[in-house]
């Protein structure tokens, strides 16, 4: 497999995230100066938590990346690394979604500019429900190829369990949750129309994302230095988080097209 310097990675996504949480906040303002008739301001108000949620989700992941940029991530030291990488990418995907579904609220709020903009936003409705969610997913799937190899080359005394073409088993359960993962967000995308349209959606799966941002930066900050480093990069934990966030990534997808 692929060496990866995950310190040197960390520091760039770090930068990433800290530029798009201003951006964010720059999208929070944007509707001050904007006068809302009665039917946009369901959209405006929603847009405003979207934006919300993304701020504090990205501003947070900047100082997590910031922090795993300037820890060890060679020897004893490399699975957590990896772990925690992988952690933070997942919620960088969700998170980075988020500015979608708010920027696509925006757009539809501004009266007669949104005739102007209908082109627009069906692009964006299918970036962020379609292919944002599936490079999400691929975002994931490589993240986990960074904690097995890790894994492997720390029980490098040991037989590793193999699967079909010499590729390691751990790698088969991640592939097979990836791809189930994607196409579910194909089926969704071909069945849209019978979802039950909620306009609302976006703003809960917002605050969904914002807590599972939380969640990790608790987890990571609290648990992880205190549990064993083959507990932390463990496999079964590697699986059972790919398949949470896989999860997740569908329900954002769902949620994209039932705000249609």
């Amino acid at each position: 497999m692929l060496q990866f310097d995950i310190a040197a990675a960390a520091g760039w996504y770090s930068a990433i995230a800290g530029l798009l949480a201003g951006f964010a906040l720059l999208a929070i303002l944007l509707p001050l100066d904007h006068e809302a008739v009665q039917e946009e301001d369901r959209s405006i108000a929603d847009s405003i938590v979207v934006f919300t949620c993304a701020f504090f989700a990205l501003l947070v992941l900047s100082f997590n990346y910031a922090g795993l940029s300037g820890r060890p991530s060679d020897g004893a030291a490399a699975g957590i690394a990896a772990h925690e990488q992988f952690l933070f990418g997942a919620v960088f995907g969700l998170a980075s979604l988020l500015l979608l579904f708010g920027l696509r609220a925006v757009i539809k709020s501004y009266g007669a500019n949104a005739v102007v903009f209908a082109s627009a936003r069906d692009s964006m409705q299918v970036v962020t429900a379609l292919l944002g969610p599936i490079l999400a997913l691929s975002l994931q799937f490589s993240n986990a190829l960074d904690l097995e190899r890790v894994r492997l080359e720390q029980s490098a005394g040991s037989t590793a369990s193999c699967g079909p073409g010499g590729i390691p088993s751990g790698v088969w359960i991640n592939l097979t949750i990836s791809v189930i993962s994607i196409l579910a967000v194909l089926i969704l995308a071909v069945f849209r129309r019978r979802l039950h349209q909620n306009v609302g959606a976006p703003a809960i799966v917002a605050k969904g994302v914002l807590v599972v941002g939380v969640a990790v930066t608790v987890w990571t900050s609290f648990a992880v230095p205190l549990l064993p480093g083959s507990y932390v990069a463990g496999a079964v934990f590697e699986h059972v988080a790919l398949l949470v966030f896989g999860v997740a990534t569908v329900v954002v997808s769902a949620a994209a097209w039932s705000a249609r």
